[in-house]
């Protein structure tokens, strides 16, 4: 027989280290791999994600596919909310100036170059009636422009020209009174509307879609 002592005691932990060749062990019985995981020696694919708990895409808001619905949205949000009480008096005022204009075209456009005040042309040259009717036609092309703005108000950047027209006007009427001595009274009351009236409209256009604009920044941020 031979001794013990010709056969040196292994090392404990020999038993316990494994070879080579040998695999991890497996899980303990009764112990539960987390929901998502892989199994041991399998990797998981590139880019996947794990499993979302139960309950979080209730958490989530799903914004709307609708583009319909998106583009409604987004142009009530560019739109500006416009004071109706400020608007509609503007409106008003526009209208008022068109059917004044359009009334003393028409006036004119009937009567002819006998409907001024303080005239005494017998025999009116028909060249002189000719021009002066036409532009009385071009006055009431001028009111009704007032008036189709004042209703729809579509066109506001229009207003801006037919105002320019009528202070052109307004001007012309300086360079009669220059050139060929002092008009009817009327005619100096009207020149003064001409040149005035249109840039006190613009001015208040201006201030009223600012203001509008200042209302409804404030309205947005809260």
């Amino acid at each position: 027989m031979s001794s013990p002592e010709n056969h040196p005691a292994g090392n404990p932990q020999d038993s316990t280290r494994p070879g080579s060749g040998s695999k991890p062990s497996s899980p303990e019985a009764g112990q539960s791999r987390p929901a998502g995981s892989p199994a041991p020696g399998q990797s998981r694919p590139a880019g996947s994600q794990p499993s979302a708990t139960p309950g979080a895409s209730s958490r989530t808001a799903t914004p709307s596919s609708d583009p319909k619905t998106a583009a409604k949205s987004s142009k009530k949000a560019s739109k500006p909310k416009s004071a109706k009480g400020e608007w509609g008096v503007f409106r008003t005022v526009v209208v008022l100036v068109g059917l004044i204009l359009a009334g003393f075209g028409a006036y004119y456009l009937i009567t002819g170059t006998s409907g001024l005040p303080d005239t005494d042309i017998g025999n009116p040259s028909p060249t002189l009636e000719s021009q002066f009717r036409f532009f009385a036609a071009m006055m009431v092309g001028v009111g009704a422009a007032f008036i189709t703005i004042g209703v729809k108000f579509e066109w506001a950047n229009m207003l801006w020209m037919v105002c320019l027209m009528v202070f052109i006007g307004g001007i012309g009427r300086v360079l009669s009174w220059a050139f060929s001595g002092t008009p009817h009274f009327m005619m100096i009351i009207l020149m003064v509307i001409e040149l005035a009236f249109p840039a006190a409209l613009l001015v208040w256009h201006r201030y009223i879609a600012k203001t509008t604009e200042i209302r409804n920044e404030y309205a947005a941020r809260g």
